[in-house]
């Protein structure tokens, strides 16, 4: 660590003072560094590709003009950002501004019009593929998200070799269940519970994405799942982008089997249970 302090020193042109551990993230431990006048986060983890992917993923936010954390410098084994100070806000204040982050963030899509992404993100320790080559949101979502997750859980032993070929049915049947022709590709921040966002007086900022283009829905769903966000975000977020039609009855259950299944791979139990739950609603 002290190592570290001095290359992070030089790199900053600042003495650092102290770095204080600060959480435990999914690839390592987590600190923040203070300067005598700044505050900076430091992600650290076993040299590997993810948090230079990360780095890149909240620069391509900022491009975007999306609140997300500055990048400062990363290397394969940290990443150090903008420390966000939090401040505490009334539900309805974080309702309404997280609410606006989100349908800016929607609005945003590619010129190709395909799903995925132009390189390869992640979520949490997992790696997502984003070959952006679908102009089928119903394929980039069976073959680029629900079956590599659903093996990766097989191989863990967390769903059955049944669970298993249930989904693979469902993957192939989707175009039936959605209707592909009203969905466009929309920029996902991909992993929105209540940890992601940060709020102060300045509004809502997003952390840890997990990006790429798909339905916005597929968002939504996520915060359903999770209960982030109630009556008040929806009402202001559908003041810009209203929901479709099948969304409550079809693309909730569909679209939360992703996220599920990201949570069966990291801890098994009472998520394999909600995971069987929703796909027994879809008569799966």
């Amino acid at each position: 660590m002290v190592k570290l302090q001095q290359e992070l020193a030089q790199l900053l042109e600042k003495e650092i003072h102290s770095i204080d551990f600060f959480a435990k993230g999914q690839l390592g431990d987590i600190y923040k560094v203070h300067t005598a006048n700044e505050s900076y986060i430091l992600k650290t983890s076993k040299a590997s590709s993810a948090l230079g992917i990360e780095a890149k993923m909240l620069k391509d936010m900022n491009i975007y003009d999306i609140p997300a954390p500055k990048v400062y410098t990363f290397s394969e084994t940290y990443l150090l950002m903008e420390c966000i100070k939090e401040q505490k806000q009334a539900k309805c204040t974080q309702e309404i501004a997280a609410a606006k982050v989100l349908a800016d963030l929607h609005t945003l899509t590619n010129e190709s019009r395909m799903y995925g992404y132009y390189y390869d993100t992640t979520i949490g320790p997992f790696n997502q593929c984003n070959e952006q080559t679908q102009y089928s949101w119903g394929l980039f979502l069976g073959q680029m998200r629900i079956m590599p997750m659903a093996k990766i859980c097989y191989d863990k032993g967390r769903i059955s070799k049944q669970m298993l070929e249930r989904l693979e049915g469902l993957c192939r049947d989707l175009y039936k269940r959605i209707d592909m022709s009203l969905i466009t590709p929309s920029f996902l921040h991909g992993d929105l519970w209540s940890g992601n966002i940060l709020f102060n007086t300045n509004g809502a900022t997003l952390i840890d994405p997990a990006i790429y283009y798909g339905d916005k829905e597929m968002e939504l769903a996520f915060i359903l799942l999770f209960d982030t966000f109630g009556e008040t975000f929806f009402n202001a977020y559908t003041e810009v982008h209203s929901l479709s039609e099948d969304f409550y009855k079809s693309k909730v259950p569909l679209y939360q089997i992703y996220p599920l299944l990201v949570h069966v791979a990291l801890y098994g139990g009472s998520y394999t249970r909600q995971l069987e739950q929703t796909l027994k609603r879809l008569k799966i």
